[in-house]
């Protein structure tokens, strides 16, 4: 994980500790979890881009 996913991860679990409200809370968790599925598929995606690239059968 990037050092601006951990950035975004930490701002998010710092507002969500704050919040009162049930809803509130229930959407930065939601939006904790969305964070790291898009971190994941990067991830993913960067792998397969090297691996394509790699592939010494397509050049």
């Amino acid at each position: 994980m990037d050092e601006q996913s951990e950035w975004l991860l930490s701002q998010v679990d710092q507002l969500k500790d704050k919040q009162p409200e049930y809803e509130k809370r229930a959407f930065l968790t939601a939006l904790k979890k969305v964070v790291i599925e898009q971190v994941i598929r990067t991830d993913q995606i960067q792998h397969e881009l090297d691996g394509r690239l790699w592939n010494h059968d397509k050049w």
